[in-house]
This record gives structure tokens, C-alpha cells and sequence, in this order.
């Protein structure tokens, strides 16, 4: 069983992409196939709904949130659905890339793909629930402090937040060898992953947040220099490209800056698979136990 190492895990992501770029842009063009198909239907099923409920998050006003949310539901349902169906297919194939199974990155939509839908809804809701159950408890908190001590109580507001982020992705990071495992063994085991990860939090942890860090500042650089190629690009077509503040703007009408922003989306995500599998395939070949050998019945 091989060691695990911190950071040869977390490089091990930027390996991949270094030596199979092709898969990296497949899955990016799989991506924005799959994001245009999703924004299409999306406002197909519902989209003047849609666009005034998204307005209404962004701004603090919660009576026009709910009396927006009932007509955007089928539209949002939709929406979901479609992005978590595309999400399956295409993380499903980088993973069989970074195990070995597949030797060319291929997309399918069958029982492997099933199995990380149906993860995918866990890991919403299983992060849901808990960051619920920690904001009560501590909203709980807050008020019974509150009543004794109010330095407590500032104290407990302002450990609130991170505490209803930390909780609930320790728990996400102790089941996030599941995805793996439901594409080795063909089953969705929570507890396995649970179990393989016991007193291992910190180095699977470190090696993701090492390499989705340096995934951060990498991609800050590029977005930096395209954002400076399109305000170049802008002036000398005297605005006939779009500038870089339309690029990811939601209420955008132009075509080809919306377009743009989508394969933005669909390169970081493309580039961010590798840079998330790549600890996470490590730390199953390091940590996961094998299965047990099936026991056999003596007959007299």
C-alpha cells in the first residue's frame, strides 16, 4: 500500500494536467456543452422567473425573495438537476482518467455516473444539515450568553460563522474518498470512506487546501491577464468586444461576452477537477483498507 504524502498529492493534479492537457480540454468543452445546455432549458422552463428571483438574492430585500422563489422553483429544479447531471458525467470521467480505469477520457451515462449524482445530492445536503444544526446551536448559545455575559456572547457571533464552515467540511473532507470508492467497487459507502479517513483528516486536508491554493493563485494570474487582453482587445475595437466588467456580469445581453464568460467557467472547472482528484485518489490507494475476504461456511 503506498504512503501518502502531503504534497506530492497536491502537485499531483498539476502532473496531470502538465501531461494530458487533451483531457483537461475535453472536460472543459464537456463542461460548457453541458453549462449552455442547462442555461438554455433553464430559461426555457422559466426564464423572466428565474432572472427576478436571482435579482432578488442578491439584494436584502426577503419579501420580494419569497414571492419570487414559488414561480422560479421549476426553473431552479431544473436548473439543478441539469448541473448536477452534467457535474456527474464529467467528474465521473476524471476520476476513471486518474485511476487508471480509463486510458482516453470518455463520458457516459450510466451506473458510475448514477452513483455520483446521488453523492453529489448527499454532500448538498449532508453540508446543509449540519451548517443548520450548527447555527442553532449556536443561535442558541448566543441568547442564553447574552442574558449572562455579553463579552461571551460577542465572542460566540463571531465564532459562529466559521464554525458552521469548519464542522460541516470536516465532515464533507471524512467522506470524500466515497466518490472513489463508488467508481472502484461499484457501491456507495459512506461509512467506508468515514472509516479509511479516521486519523487521517489532516494530511488529506492540508494536500487539498495546498492544491486548490496554488489552483487560486494560478488562476488569478490568468484571469488577471485575460482581463487585460479584453480591456486591450476592447479599446482597439472601440468597444465592439465587450469590456472585462461585461464578461461576468449576469445581466449581460451581449452574446459573445456571455459566451465567453461560460468558457471561462468551464476551463477553471475543467482545470479544477484534476487539482481535487488527485488527493483524493492518493489518499484511497494510501488509506483504504482492502475488502475482507469472504468468509466461507464449513459443512459438517
Amino acid at each position: 500500500m503506498p504512503n501518502f504524502s502531503l504534497t506530492e498529492a497536491a502537485f499531483e493534479g498539476f502532473r496531470f494536467t502538465r501531461e494530458r492537457p487533451a483531457s483537461v480540454a475535453a472536460w472543459a468543452l464537456a463542461t460548457f456543452v453541458s453549462n449552455l445546455a442547462t442555461g438554455i432549458l433553464g430559461a426555457l422552463v422559466g426564464g423572466p422567473a428565474l432572472h427576478a428571483f436571482q435579482a432578488a438574492a442578491a439584494s436584502s430585500d426577503i419579501t420580494q425573495f419569497l414571492s419570487l422563489l414559488v414561480p422560479a422553483v421549476p426553473a431552479l429544479v431544473v436548473t439543478v438537476l441539469m448541473e448536477l447531471a452534467g457535474a456527474s458525467v464529467v467528474y465521473a470521467s476524471a476520476l476513471r482518467s486518474f485511476m487508471g480505469i480509463d486510458h482516453r477520457v470518455t463520458f457516459k451515462a450510466g451506473a458510475d455516473e448514477r452513483r455520483l449524482f446521488l453523492l453529489l445530492v448527499g454532500y448538498g445536503l449532508i453540508y446543509w444539515v449540519f451548517s443548520l444544526l450548527t447555527g442553532m446551536a449556536f443561535g442558541l448559545s448566543e441568547n442564553i450568553a447574552s442574558a449572562l455575559s455579553p463579552v461571551v456572547a460577542n465572542f460566540l457571533v463571531w465564532l459562529a460563522p466559521i464554525a458552521m464552515f469548519c464542522l460541516p467540511t470536516f465532515v464533507i473532507v471524512r467522506l470524500s474518498l466515497a466518490p472513489v470508492i463508488a467508481l472502484d467497487r461499484k457501491r456507495i459507502s459512506l461509512k467506508e470512506s468515514w472509516v479509511s479517513t479516521k486519523g487521517h483528516f489532516w494530511p488529506l486536508a492540508g494536500s487539498l487546501i495546498l492544491s486548490i491554493g496554488l489552483f487560486l493563485v494560478v488562476a488569478f494570474v490568468a484571469l488577471m491577464l485575460v482581463m487585460i487582453l479584453t480591456e486591450l482587445a476592447s479599446i482597439g475595437t472601440h468597444g465592439a468586444i465587450a469590456k472585462p466588467g461585461d464578461l461576468f456580469n449576469a445581466d449581460a445581453t451581449v452574446g459573445p461576452a456571455v459566451l465567453f464568460g461560460e468558457i471561462v467557467t468551464a476551463i477553471s472547472i475543467a482545470l479544477l477537477l484534476p487539482v481535487v482528484a488527485g488527493p483524493l485518489v492518493r489518499a484511497y490507494q494510501a488509506y483504504d483498507a482492502p475488502d475482507p475476504p469472504p468468509t466461507t461456511r464449513i459443512q459438517a
